[in-house]
């Protein structure tokens, strides 16, 4: 099963990642670098990390994820999708405060180009989440 995890929180949190990083590279809105972002951590931020060991960060994160929707998809009885989509909407929500304590240069709080991309990848992130999880019959 851990193995598994990883396998989907992987695949999910690279879909994601790349997502971010491709509308960087034509737009120019930092949404790649808000979601790498580790700045305003105290200790983390002492470090010049490469964007592999950020992406690990990232991907960290993702991991814990999947456990806590297989467990919500055990235990509810409502559509799966339902769950993905709204934990994805739920986690895309950490938007607003990633703004906040960013240091480095991200995307304004209320920039809408820069919310649409990153909802729309937290919502690609649940529609992964959802189907590789029944892929691999978790």
């Amino acid at each position: 099963m851990f193995v598994r995890i990883l396998l989907i929180g992987s695949a999910a949190g690279l879909v994601l990642s790349g997502w971010m990083f491709l509308w960087q590279q034509l737009t120019g809105i930092r949404v790649y670098t808000l979601l790498m972002n580790v700045d305003f951590i105290p200790i983390l931020k002492q470090v010049e990390w490469s964007q592999l060991m950020l992406n690990l960060f990232h991907l960290i994160i993702s991991w814990a994820i999947v456990p806590v929707y297989i467990l919500m998809k055990r235990k509810l009885t409502v559509n799966n999708w339902l769950i993905g989509l709204v934990m994805s909407a739920a986690v895309a929500c950490i938007y607003f405060p990633l703004v906040i304590l960013a240091v480095k240069s991200v995307p304004s709080l209320w920039d809408g180009y820069a919310l649409l991309i990153w909802y729309t990848g937290h919502l690609l992130y649940g529609i992964f989440l959802v189907k590789l999880t029944d892929i691999i019959k978790m």
